[in-house]
């Protein structure tokens, strides 16, 4: 798909021309995907393809990495999230992330949901609890945990915790989220609580995932982006298109290759 067909504003992120450096090992090269509004887009491929170090560009989490360097651009709102004068907190905390592995804190259910305002220095009690109850709505959690939001996060389930995770992404009102493999630690029944909550969720904001499920893809997905390693061992974007046309009428042999198992 190409970007010059439609307006930029259709846009919620638009990637250009990123590669993601370790030092010297390039773990992605030349990337460049706008990302559609309100809709879910996958990352795909084999282990070590860059699926992940892509991810965390998009909200400058590679900035915590040690000898990492991004050239390119990522376009939030038509600014570049990398140019000198950006907060990366802000970027954050309006693009934010869920994790492989559920990382509640060891708090109380209310208290992870909080953590996040608070700490954007919101003390009106009444607001706190306004916002946690509809985060954990959000996160399809409230009716579960009601009664018990003294309780530590740490108490719940792992599907339970993963979705307290997803509250407290959203309590902090981003318009993005990303999240990078979700439900690799979780078993089929949660992963599917997950997969709806995804759905719902893209009613109100955008959702990039990484995921090594296929089916999971071409369940959830609007849009799928299949990534390879080329010789050098570098993330490289192979297709990147509407799922049905990705799983159904691939353009790219590498990537029918792929979805049909035979490799990867």
């Amino acid at each position: 798909m190409t970007t010059a067909t439609v307006p930029t504003t259709r846009y919620a992120l638009d990637v250009r021309d990123l590669s993601v450096y370790y030092g010297d090992f390039q773990a992605v090269r030349h990337v460049t995907m706008p990302i559609e509004r309100h809709k879910i887009t996958a990352l795909i491929g084999p282990s070590g393809c860059g699926k992940s170090s892509l991810l965390r560009a998009m909200n400058r989490m590679n900035d915590l990495i040690d000898g990492a360097r991004i050239t390119g651009e990522v376009l939030f709102h038509d600014q570049n999230i990398y140019a000198p004068n950006v907060d990366p907190v802000e970027v954050r905390r309006r693009i934010g992330m869920v994790f492989q592995k559920p990382n509640p804190f060891p708090k109380s259910i209310f208290d992870n949901v909080a953590y996040g305002p608070r700490i954007l220095g919101l003390r009106d009690k009444n607001r706190l609890a306004e916002i946690v109850e509809l985060s954990l709505r959000q996160a399809a959690l409230w009716d579960e945990v009601k009664d018990d939001l003294k309780k530590s996060g740490l108490a719940l389930s792992g599907g339970q915790q993963q979705r307290l995770c997803i509250a407290r992404a959203l309590a902090v009102e981003p318009e993005i989220i990303l999240m990078d493999e979700p439900c690799s630690a979780l078993d089929p029944i949660a992963t599917l609580r997950i997969e709806d909550l995804m759905r719902e969720l893209r009613r109100e904001y955008t959702i990039i995932i990484v995921t090594h499920n296929m089916q999971q893809a071409a369940r959830v997905s609007d849009y799928t982006a299949f990534m390879l390693s080329g010789q050098d061992r570098s993330g490289e974007l192979v297709e990147y298109d509407r799922t049905d046309k990705i799983f159904a009428n691939p353009t790219d042999p590498r990537t029918a290759d792929y979805i049909n198992g035979r490799f990867g």
